[in-house]
């Protein structure tokens, strides 16, 4: 985040589901609408947005040391469908989005390493 503006503007966007918390070093996890990034064409008259995810990894799993927030943007109606620790301090996220019709499945791999 660069500043006070954006963390605000990432707060006030979070859905209001419970986040899930996962054993692994990713926790918690937030999806939040993005009308930042989503094209004036992608909604065409409806309040659609696309969908972004801030995710916070603690490489060691404990929160005291250091964590590392990323964030994985532009995906239309995200679901995440598996989160695995790959060869550490790799994560995957296995996310399926797009229409209902359409559904893609894109594993997308973080780094827990923070600098």
């Amino acid at each position: 985040m660069s500043n006070l503006n954006d963390a605000n503007y990432i707060f006030s966007r979070i859905y209001p589901e419970k986040p899930i918390y996962k054993e692994l070093c990713i926790s918690p996890y937030f999806k939040y609408s993005d009308y930042k990034i989503t094209p004036e064409n992608f909604s065409e008259g409806t309040e659609e947005f696309l969908d972004s995810y801030i995710i916070s990894i603690t490489p060691d799993g404990d929160y005291y040391t250091s964590s590392k927030l990323s964030k994985i943007e532009g995906l239309f109606n995200p679901k995440i469908l598996k989160i695995e620790e790959k060869k550490y301090p790799i994560f995957s996220l296995r996310i399926e989005f797009g229409p209902y019709n359409e559904r893609i499945v894109k594993e997308f791999n973080l780094d827990g390493i923070v600098e």
